[in-house]
């Protein structure tokens, strides 16, 4: 099975109705139809989203393009998702040195979760897709960085959860095989946002 992990666009930070879970900002949505128009071109037969509005509002524009229903797996969410404010890695570079290496020390705890339940949910949520199809399925899983960073962790069996930067509307190729086994086939492509922006 092929999955497609695809990271949300760049969401409003500056929400004020829904800071903990924003919409996409302008540039997130020409992001989203970006992935659309890319995905679009590939053998994509089933679409899953974490519940998070900014990750739904992302897999929205191919879900139409190819007349195919949204799959919600809470175990996709990203680990803030119980947080009063979402914040960019930008902002929180932004707070300082010290503020900063707190993040990276001990990520989940330092947005809201706990990180063995994370990390079980994350890859729970990796199975349930591998089992919800065939050997020959292309899957896209719109998500959040840290679960990127969890499953890609895991299938290079490194320690910890942070050493890639997912960028905004990115897209990690992956082949999970019936053993349940994870091979990594490309990570962070973002090329057709530029493609996009130069077919403006």
């Amino acid at each position: 099975m092929k999955i497609i992990l695809v990271r949300h666009g760049r969401p409003d930070e500056n929400d004020a109705t829904s800071p903990g879970d924003p919409p996409l900002n302008p540039e997130g949505r020409r992001q989203a139809e970006a992935i659309s128009a890319l995905l679009s071109l590939e053998a994509v037969g089933r679409i899953v989203a974490s519940p998070l509005r900014r990750a739904r509002q992302t897999a929205e524009p191919l879900a139409q393009r190819l007349n195919l229903a949204i799959d919600t797996i809470d175990g996709w969410a990203e680990a803030d998702r119980f947080g009063a404010r979402y914040r960019s890695v930008e902002t929180l570079r932004s707070l300082g040195n010290e503020e900063w290496q707190r993040f990276l020390t001990d990520p989940i705890r330092y947005l809201g979760g706990d990180p063995d339940r994370f990390q079980i949910e994350v890859l729970g949520a990796l199975a349930e897709v591998a089992r919800g199809g065939h050997a020959k399925q292309t899957v896209a899983v719109f998500t959040h960085g840290m679960p990127i960073n969890v499953v890609l962790s895991r299938a290079l069996k490194l320690n910890g959860f942070v050493h890639f930067l997912p960028g905004y509307g990115s897209i990690t190729r992956l082949r999970v095989r019936s053993d349940g086994e994870v091979a990594i086939i490309s990570i962070n492509e973002s090329g057709h946002h530029a493609l996009a922006a130069r077919d403006l």
